[in-house]
């Protein structure tokens, strides 16, 4: 039989191998033992363990451990297909986690999907980023936001989410599978770090060629042709048409031309919530203090990571995003003349500081009444931040202590922006429900980890682009009312934050156009 043997506390100084032979040589000899989950408990700083849940086949279970033991039901991916036949091949706009992931599933059951693309492959759109991080001029077609692997090809690669969905172990085992990172599948907060992230990507691209996809790069989406309320046809660089019934549109939350081609064509979209802040940068061995208490340092465990949060008294709530261990804050812009910064960390995680965006909450109802008021408000802010910062993809910064007047026990860390960063005042920089949100935010932070604020950190501005501010409306069959054959997809659409949940998104819409339509070959 098999089973699951759960909440297995061991010392921090055991492997995943010692850890099996472990469990095996004390309670199954002769059964087999793999491990199923493992996370880290930290909250008694003196007494850090691991907790491990094992997959065990055995003919029997012994009785010190029942009360362990739970039963196993392997979650398969269920797939029915549809009758109707498709008459051009299924058209999926975008090559992040939600248009590669539908496009993956699309061609192992027999779709051919076309994957257009209007940034470069990731080879040659790690070259492109890396000579701008060098100084060299803005490809605003193909950059960190922009290309294959979307935007969370330059982070951390934190492969956790919010959604309690099944595909998202389906979603986490296929990217250990294409990064050869086999435990990613069973750690509690797997993450691949860009580095892996970037072979992981091109492996799924030519796994989806192999299957019968094709992909398309420099191929921007400029327009889309709409007949009796039906997708016809899409159009490419403003040239190429290409017939489609089938379109799947995962273009990211930075495509704003997309959006307003959107509501050109009358497709309904609407406003929601998002975020605006900075990246904080703390010493790397200040939060694995802060986190892990003597255990910081310890190989087992590598670089800490956090997860903060706190409702203000203005009504705004202050978190931290998208934490980065051991990274470093990287210029992130899509347009010239503007600033925007992100967290990137390789999966050594191995740098000299630790960052996190911190972010305050913004609602539809702190603006006007535009639809377009939540991109108008982040395009302002981002050009503004270039400006204060004089301009030359330079970044507008400042300290814990200029911003919160607390003096810091120790030195600060190096902002690590590659295009260099100029002091400014962050109360002329955001608007000040942002500030006093962010300043209340940090003290709460400091109460909850002591040395958070104390212990000295900097902030590089601005991060703005943590979710889309508009969202494009789809009905249950995850489709646009106004636009059949239309399939808003991912974090640009509105509908997932992260890299897991947008290629959840994107299976759910590949499984949806399965359950409509017969395979195209």
């Amino acid at each position: 039989m098999i089973f699951l043997v759960k909440d297995i506390k061991l010392p921090v100084s055991y492997t995943d191998e010692e850890a099996i032979s472990y469990l095996t040589s004390t309670y199954f000899p002769k059964g087999k033992v793999t491990v199923y989950k493992k996370s880290v408990d930290a909250r008694k700083k003196e007494d850090i363990c691991f907790v491990y849940t094992f997959l065990v086949e055995n003919d029997k279970i012994p009785p010190k451990i029942k009360k362990k033991t739970v039963p196993y039901q392997e979650k398969k991916l269920s797939v029915t297909y549809g009758d109707e036949p498709l008459p051009n091949r299924p058209v999926v706009v975008g090559a992040g986690p939600g248009g590669l992931f539908c496009a993956y599933l699309l061609a192992k059951n027999g779709y051919a999907p076309i994957v257009l693309e209007r940034g470069e492959p990731i080879e040659e759109r790690v070259k492109t980023v890396d000579a701008f991080f060098g100084g060299k001029p803005l490809n605003k077609e193909s950059n960190v936001q922009f290309g294959e692997g979307g935007a969370g090809a330059f982070s951390d690669g934190k492969l956790t989410t919010r959604i309690n969905d099944p595909l998202s172990s389906e979603v986490v085992r296929l990217l250990a599978k294409h990064s050869d990172l086999p435990y990613l599948s069973y750690q509690a907060k797997p993450h691949i770090g860009t580095d892996k992230l970037r072979t992981c990507v091109k492996s799924l691209r030519e796994e989806i060629i192999r299957l019968g996809g094709s992909f398309s790069f420099n191929s921007r989406l400029s327009d889309i042709s709409i007949t009796n309320s039906k997708i016809t046809s899409v159009t490419v660089n403003d040239t190429e048409k290409i017939p489609a019934s089938v379109v799947v549109l995962a273009t990211g939350h930075s495509a704003k031309d997309v959006y307003a081609l959107l509501h050109q064509k009358e497709i309904p979209l609407s406003k929601k919530a998002f975020s605006v802040g900075a990246r904080v940068e703390h010493f790397r061995e200040t939060i694995d203090k802060i986190q892990y208490g003597s255990f910081a340092g310890h190989p087992n465990l590598g670089a800490a990571d956090y997860q903060v949060f706190h409702h203000c008294q203005n009504g705004h709530t202050a978190y931290s995003f998208c934490m980065c261990p051991g990274g470093v804050v990287v210029p992130s812009q899509s347009e010239e003349e503007s600033i925007l910064v992100n967290g990137m960390s390789y999966l050594a995680r191995d740098g000299k500081n630790s960052n996190s965006a911190l972010c305050v909450s913004v609602s539809p109802e702190d603006l006007g009444d535009d639809l377009f008021d939540g991109l108008h408000f982040i395009e302002n802010l981002e050009k503004k931040a270039y400006q204060m910062a004089g301009a030359n993809n330079r970044a507008p910064f400042t300290t814990s202590f200029d911003f919160t007047g607390v003096t810091p026990r120790g030195k600060y860390p190096e902002p690590t922006y590659a295009l260099g960063v100029t002091e400014v005042s962050f109360e002329k920089l955001f608007p000040q429900f942002v500030t006093d949100a962010l300043r209340e935010g940090l003290f709460a932070f400091d109460k909850k980890m002591p040395g958070f604020l104390s212990g000295g950190c900097v902030f590089t501005g601005v991060e703005t682009r943590t979710s889309s501010p508009l969202r494009i409306n789809r009905n249950e069959q995850l489709q646009s009312d106004k636009a059949v054959g239309l399939y808003p997809c991912g974090e640009g659409a509105g509908y997932a934050g992260g890299i897991v949940s947008a290629a959840v998104d994107g299976m759910k819409i590949a499984v949806k156009i399965m359950e409509s339509f017969k395979p195209f070959v």
